[in-house]
C-alpha cells in the first residue's frame, strides 16, 4: 500500500534516492530523558521528529515548545497511547484532533505528522486520520531500543545496523540509555554519507 500512496498521506520510508535519513522518537515527552535527548541532538547538530503523546505533552508543554524552537518536527502519537485493538477509529480520530489542537497551541504550528500507537491501523483509522489533515508516518528501521536496557548494547546495535537513504528510524525518548547512544547512530549515518531530515521534507519526493 505504501508504494501506491503519496508520501504526504502515508509513508514507511522516504525516497530511495534521498541522501538523508529521518530519526524519529515516540512516546514522550519525558521530564528527564527527553531533555537529555534534545541536548544530545543539539550537540550532534541533528534535527529529529518527535511523535508525542498528547497527555504527556499537556504535562510538559515547555519540552514540546523546546522541540519546535530547536528545529525539530513535532507530530502526535495519539492522546493516550491506548491499545490499538481497544481503540476505535472514532476514538483515535478524536484523540488526534485533541492532540493536534494542543500542539498547535504550544508550538504555534499546525501538527501534520501522525504515528498511531504501535504503528497499527485499520482502513477506518487511516481514512479518519486523513480527514484531520494528518500524514501517517511509520518506519522501516527499528533498533528496538526499548528492549535494550543499557547504553553499550544499544550503541553496538546502532553501529552494526546499516542505514540507507530514505530510512525512517524508530526510537524512544523515554529511556535513559537512548541519549548517550545517539552518537553511534550519527556516526553510522556519516560513514554512509547520509544526513538527517524530517519526514515532511519528503512529502513530494
Amino acid at each position: 500500500m505504501a508504494a501506491t500512496l503519496p508520501r504526504r498521506l502515508f509513508m514507511v520510508s522516504g525516497p530511495p534516492g534521498s541522501r538523508s535519513v529521518a530519526l524519529t522518537f515516540d512516546d514522550g515527552p519525558h521530564g528527564t530523558h527527553t531533555p537529555a535527548v534534545l541536548d544530545r541532538l543539539g550537540a550532534l547538530g541533528v534535527r529529529a521528529t518527535f511523535f508525542v503523546v498528547g497527555s504527556k505533552a499537556e504535562a510538559h508543554p515547555s519540552l514540546v515548545a523546546r522541540m519546535a524552537e530547536e528545529g525539530h518536527a513535532v507530530g502526535h502519537h495519539s492522546w493516550s497511547h491506548g491499545l490499538p485493538d481497544e481503540t476505535s477509529a472514532t476514538a483515535l480520530v478524536a484523540e488526534a484532533r485533541r492532540t493536534t489542537i494542543l500542539l498547535e497551541r504550544i508550538t504555534g504550528r499546525a501538527a501534520r505528522l501522525c504515528r498511531p500507537p504501535n504503528g497499527k491501523l485499520t482502513l477506518g483509522k487511516l481514512l479518519g486520520l486523513w480527514t484531520t489533515g494528518q500524514a501517517v508516518v511509520l518506519w522501516n528501521r527499528d533498533p528496538r531500543d526499548y528492549a535494550l536496557g543499557a547504553v553499550d548494547p544499544l550503541r553496538r546495535r546502532l553501529e552494526s545496523q546499516p542505514l540507507t537513504g530514505g530510512d525512517i528510524v524508530l526510537m524512544h525518548d523515554v529511556h535513559a540509555h537512548v541519549a548517550p547512544a545517539l552518537d553511534a547512530l550519527v556516526e553510522r549515518a556519516n560513514r554512509a554519507g547520509l544526513g538527517f531530515c524530517t519526514p515532511d521534507e519528503w512529502f513530494h519526493g
